[in-house]
């Protein structure tokens, strides 16, 4: 069946999940009329309808909801065999696969990258900067080797090796109620900072989702007061005492001296997040992953 390759099921899945083939196309670095084409002798080669194209995009039939199941467990499947290959070769040469959160890349990897490549000139390093769930779904559609997480987000059919460790804390002025209340406490539950206006940081991002689902646990509204995209943007409206702002602890880092802020760390179990190197079962034994993985360790010794 020469229509099931994996760049034809990647498409395939990125159209159900984007709506849209010129969206797909883009995502998968090929033209939309490939990826047009590949759908359709797909869709040709089964004998069945797999999508609906509308003025708007595109929805799945489904038959192409039940097809896009059995596409994420075909690659998976595969990255699964191909894992498990990779262990016979001598990894002496080939290529590693590499994605990171931001807040991995903002760290000290790309130093821990640098060395391994320095060290490691006939291995072929390729990096791309990920969001936690997207690097999950490229693990197992097979676009990756290994990717640098956050343990939050379902890693089920993964080795994971610990990487760095993250605490989410409360930010807010000074002179904000919260730390007047709590000005001698060093934490306090995601609980007390309810009453107050809040200040959202990247909406859709792991954090931002951790947060809104803490506060339907408290049945309290999920939308903030005010949402911004970027940490000095946060740092600002609270400084100017427009809410309490929810972040890391590496975000928080070079702000801990402006006495403009107040800070306590929280205290919930899903406040502490850990960093994590996940990959395939059985991949950890491959002589160029194993290799990294060894550098990763030297690199957290620093």
């Amino acid at each position: 069946m020469e229509s099931f390759d994996n760049v034809t099921l990647r498409v395939f899945l990125a159209v159900a999940r984007l709506g849209s083939i010129g969206a797909a196309a883009r995502n998968e670095h090929i033209a939309a009329s490939a990826a047009s084409r590949r759908i359709s002798d797909l869709e040709r080669e089964l004998g069945i309808v797999l999508i609906s194209r509308t003025p708007s995009g595109v929805n799945l039939t489904p038959a192409g909801k039940t097809f896009a199941r059995h596409c994420e467990q075909l690659l998976h499947k595969y990255a699964e065999v191909r894992a498990d290959l990779k262990r016979f070769a001598e990894g002496k040469a080939g290529e590693l696969r590499l994605a990171a959160i931001p807040r991995a890349m903002a760290g000290i990897l790309p130093f821990i990258i640098a060395q391994f490549k320095k060290d490691n000139p006939e291995v072929h390093v390729t990096v791309r900067e990920i969001f936690s769930r997207q690097g999950v779904r490229f693990l197992r559609e097979d676009v990756l080797d290994l990717a640098i997480i956050y343990d939050s987000v379902d890693t089920t059919g993964f080795e994971l090796k610990p990487f760095k460790s993250d605490q989410v804390w409360v930010v807010g002025h000074k002179d904000h109620p919260l730390f007047l209340e709590y000005r001698d406490a060093d934490s306090v539950f995601f609980a007390d900072t309810l009453t107050y206006e809040n200040v959202s940081f990247h909406e859709g991002g792991v954090l931002d989702e951790l947060v809104s689902e803490a506060r339907k646990r408290h049945r309290m509204p999920t939308k903030p007061t005010v949402m911004v995209q970027r940490i000095t943007s946060l740092i600002r409206c609270v400084e100017a005492d427009l809410g309490l702002g929810i972040i890391g602890e590496r975000d928080l880092q070079p702000h801990v001296t402006n006495e403009n802020l107040k800070m306590l760390r929280l205290a919930d179990t899903w406040a502490s997040r850990h960093l994590v190197c996940a990959y395939p079962e059985g991949q950890g034994a491959a002589p160029t992953v194993e290799r990294f993985l060894q550098y990763l360790d030297e690199g957290n010794a620093l």
